[in-house]
């Protein structure tokens, strides 16, 4: 295996240029060459199969190579939609967040062990806590998805996929009952650190120089916030609404032991190579994320409702005990 850098001549366009191979032919007439782009950053293609551009052989050693024109902002614009898609597909991430995010609109009943969660802590201090646990996760892969891209940290990537199963398994049993009270932020941010690592497997292997590195990293991370912003935006309304009511316990409850459950089956399948029969109706509820949405804001709506008939007042917001 030989690895050749090829620069065009000073002046000379390097998207426009003519690609002679003959070596090989001289000796084995019969030898044919595919040539291929694996990743061109301009154009917005870095993450899709290799784009085959033609073939050399003997009698045709030459081949004419020209591709379309790009810019920064196309390249840019391509590892954005990607990080944005990365996080709508890994629903593994978005679990995460989710559970961790269950208790937050809620106060603390109690201390560790016989902690429990108690009753609506009122709007700001529940939105406060939400973003800071969203910060805290954003900063910690953050961290990690640069160091990983920029080559200074190297993790297989099977533990890796076992430890982000395990923060879901974690976040769950915290939604069950209390085991880092007012510690959210450290463990949102420690796991954030994992599931960074995870982030950067998909960009990794791109061939490209220092500069479009850094461009691909804040671009796809980037598009990783975005699309966590929105998932975020869309639910976490819904949640405060329904920690107002008694119907929240159950919610939270059934959120937490569908966490729970989904990660035993993810840490059996990953670790130990079991099967898991849990996995794909996750994946295909996940599938169907805005009917979740939808379905979420109803019973927020409908349990409110259902309180004002009866003529309940909604929770006020109480202090931690």
């Amino acid at each position: 295996m030989a690895h050749l850098r090829l620069l065009a001549p000073t002046g000379d366009p390097a998207r426009r240029f003519t690609l002679r191979y003959d070596v090989i032919q001289r000796e084995v007439p019969d030898h044919r060459a595919l040539v291929s782009v694996r990743s061109d950053w301009d154009a917005g293609e870095l993450n899709g199969p290799p784009l085959m551009l033609g073939e050399v052989r003997a009698g045709a050693t030459a081949l004419s190579v020209e591709r379309p024109g790009g810019s920064a902002w196309d390249g840019f614009a391509s590892v954005l939609r990607l990080g944005m898609r990365h996080i709508a597909e890994c629903t593994d991430h978005l679990l995460f967040v989710l559970a961790l995010l269950l208790p937050a609109p809620l106060v603390v009943l109690g201390h560790v062990p016989r902690a429990r969660w108690g009753g609506y802590a009122g709007v700001r201090r529940g939105a406060t806590r939400l973003l800071r646990v969203v910060t805290a996760f954003t900063v910690g892969h953050s961290l990690t998805l640069a160091a990983a891209a920029g080559g200074w940290v190297h993790v297989p990537s099977a533990p890796i996929e076992v430890l982000i199963a395990l923060s879901i398994l974690v976040s769950a049993l915290h939604a069950l009952r209390p085991l880092f009270p007012g510690r959210e932020v450290l463990v949102a941010g420690g796991f954030g650190l994992v599931h960074g690592l995870a982030f950067a497997s998909t960009i990794a292997g791109y061939g490209i120089d220092p500069w479009h590195t850094v461009l691909t990293v804040f671009g796809f991370n980037l598009g990783i916030e975005l699309m966590q912003l929105a998932v975020v935006a869309a639910t976490v309304p819904w949640l405060l609404l329904l920690a107002r009511t008694p119907a929240y316990g159950a919610v939270r409850v059934a959120g937490a032991a569908v966490a729970g459950v989904t990660a035993l089956g993810w840490i059996g399948e990953r670790a130990f190579g079991l099967a898991n029969p849990v996995g794909p109706w996750v994946e295909g509820a996940a599938a169907h994320g805005p009917v979740l949405v939808v379905a979420l804001a109803a019973l927020a709506f409908g349990a409110t409702a259902w309180d004002r008939g009866r003529g309940t007042a909604p929770a006020r917001a109480v202090e931690n005990i």
